[in-house]
């Protein structure tokens, strides 16, 4: 009988370990922190030169509808990272491009999938905060780092601040 009890006790221990060992993590991150890090790196300043080439040769073959496109496009990130840093527009060109990133990330941290802070995620699900790796596979400088830093601490101990600075900011990009 109590060879009974103690392989019931240690199939449910097994059971119980196994069943927590379903958890998912899921790694997630401050996302004004990328975005600031993002709009900074060098990935980002390689499409810009790539851009810039492609406006250069365009001027000089004579085609200004290019060039006019081109243009169009820089005013048009300028725009779009000032209102990602402020939350009103999606991220999904950060995403898209820092995908590679985001496979070398999950594999370091051990998680199943990387999202924005604040994206509905399964209750039982483990959290992870992955912005400090995602800023170093970002080669994220110390000013930039300082200042995500700052950012993140303000938001958590003034989150009310936080939300005016950020609606304010909204102006000044205008």
């Amino acid at each position: 009988m109590k060879a009974i009890l103690r392989m019931g006790l240690i199939v449910l221990v097994v059971a119980a370990q196994g069943g927590m060992a379903q958890t998912a993590k899921i790694g997630t991150f401050d996302r004004t922190s990328i975005v600031m890090a993002f709009y900074g790196s060098s990935m980002w300043s390689a499409k810009l030169k790539t851009n810039e080439a492609e406006m250069q040769l365009a001027k000089l073959v004579g085609d200004q509808q290019k060039v006019a496109r081109l243009y169009k496009w820089g005013k048009d990130q300028q725009k779009l990272a000032h209102k990602q840093m402020v939350g009103e527009s999606p991220i999904d060109n950060i995403m898209e491009m820092m995908k590679p990133i985001f496979t070398v990330v999950e594999a370091q941290a051990q998680v199943t999938t990387i999202v924005p802070e604040g994206v509905r995620i399964d209750k039982t699900a483990e959290k992870v905060d992955v912005t400090d790796l995602l800023m170093d596979e970002l080669h994220s400088n110390a000013k930039t780092r300082q200042s995500a830093l700052e950012m993140r601490n303000f938001k958590k101990e003034h989150p009310m601040k936080y939300k005016l600075a950020m609606f304010l900011f909204r102006f000044d990009g205008d």
